[in-house]
């Protein structure tokens, strides 16, 4: 049996023996329709658990139910956009699939849904029949999930580790201290944001070249003049700094599909009366704006700065006098 529908047969079973008669096991076997002996598993469960489920006789049958006093959460009552956004929500964790926070993430879906009703159920389950969800380029993070579970703990516990990050450009791992200030999630990615002691400084670590976290047992608190939006706002993907002005002209066959979109908190728009626009930004990196503009070729004209401007011509020409080459 699929293990959503063992949870929510659970789940439905915890609505049973919270009235204040009870249920006889019969009883039970007809409104979950399972057998006797799933019942009992799913009682001994919902017990181990953590919920108190006791019994009594009367005239000679015994009847299940919770302790006196005692009520589960209340049912849960969702629109249709709220439905929505718990499937949407699933959509883009994708990437997280194998780690305790998207499975975490399947459990609260599947307890949710168990106390919709019957409809609200079958159309939250039907949402994969009507809406869709698509992340390009994801990272696997299912061999990261020691790696995650380790940090997550010292970020919410605020206690030094030692991790083991190999860097795309080292040729072995390098074992440092870091002071882990926040997990984030960005661009189907996630990285460790924190205080490296090797390097005296915040860095930000690809959790994916994470090989190991040994906690330690130092603690240390978040210096209460960093912000971490403000922080990153500077980053026009990962890279924060000091920022410099980037404007590019975008040709009138991709304005609106610039114009549609948010790149950048600092962004400003300046409409031309040929169609094109002007896109402004401040950014620390511009070796990420440049990896972002070649993709747009001939329809983005870099402005400013100059130095952008010449990386992008010159890495251009690099990959047309290779056009023809065999690797």
């Amino acid at each position: 049996m699929p293990r959503g529908d063992q949870l929510t047969r659970q789940w439905r079973l915890i609505k049973l023996l919270a009235g204040r008669v009870g249920r006889t096991l019969a009883q039970l076997q007809s409104e979950l329709g399972v057998t006797k002996r799933t019942i009992q598993r799913d009682i001994a469960v919902i017990e181990a658990a953590g919920f108190p489920v006791t019994n009594d006789v009367r005239n000679g049958t015994v009847f299940w139910r919770f302790t006196e006093g005692f009520q589960p959460a209340a049912s849960v009552s969702l629109t249709l956009t709220e439905q929505m956004a718990l499937y949407f929500s699933r959509g883009l964790f994708k990437p997280l699939e194998g780690t305790a926070i998207y499975e975490s993430l399947e459990t609260a879906i599947e307890k949710i849904g168990s106390q919709l009703p019957p409809a609200g159920l079958r159309f939250l389950r039907g949402l994969d029949n009507a809406l869709a969800v698509r992340n390009f380029g994801f990272k696997d993070y299912r061999r990261s999930q020691p790696v995650i579970e380790a940090l997550a703990r010292a970020v919410l516990h605020k206690a030094t580790v030692r991790i083991s990050h190999h860097a795309a450009q080292q040729a072995q791992a390098i074992e440092r201290d870091v002071d882990p200030y926040r997990l984030w999630y960005v661009n189907n990615g996630l990285y460790l944001v924190g205080y490296d002691h090797l390097k005296n400084d915040l860095r930000v670590f690809a959790v994916e070249r994470i090989r190991s976290v040994t906690p330690t047992n130092r603690r240390f608190e978040i210096p209460p003049d960093f912000d971490f939006e403000k922080f990153t706002q500077s980053a026009f993907n990962m890279i924060w700094g000091e920022t410099q002005e980037v404007k590019i002209r975008f040709s009138p066959w991709q304005a609106k599909y610039i114009e549609e979109r948010t790149w950048h908190p600092s962004q400003k728009i300046e409409r031309q009366p040929d169609g094109s626009i002007i896109f402004t930004l401040k950014v620390a990196d511009l070796g990420e704006v440049k990896r972002w503009l070649i993709g747009f070729g001939a329809e983005a004209e870099v402005l400013e700065p100059d130095g952008l401007k010449k990386e992008i011509a010159e890495e251009c020409g690099q990959v047309a006098s290779r056009d023809g080459e065999k690797l």
